[in-house]
């Protein structure tokens, strides 16, 4: 049985409110300084309107820990969440393979 995540966070909404928000003293300028990004694309991910890239993913890892991959997959889960709730495959049918 596969469980697929329901409305999964943007990961720019997991890091606002995980590595930002708690935190006296951190800001995005802090957090962008030190991953060696400009703060204007820093804060298009934190407020959702950017997606992680693997570079953003290596950077993150580095400043933030976890690990590369699972910076990706966090984009990962919520793209396939917001192209399941878009994507109308109702007149699609799996094709059926037959030996010949």
């Amino acid at each position: 049985m596969t469980i697929r995540p329901y409305n999964p966070p943007h990961p720019g909404e997991l890091i606002q409110r995980t590595y930002i928000d708690p935190f006296d003293g951190v800001s995005i300028a802090s957090v962008a300084r030190e991953l060696g990004v400009d703060k204007s694309t820093f804060n298009r991910l934190v407020n959702c309107k950017a997606d992680i890239s693997p570079e953003i993913a290596v950077r993150l890892s580095a400043v933030l820990g976890r690990t590369a991959e699972s910076w990706l997959a966090l984009q990962d889960h919520y793209d396939l969440w917001k192209a399941r709730k878009s994507v109308d495959t109702e007149k699609l049918h799996r094709l059926q393979y037959e030996v010949a």
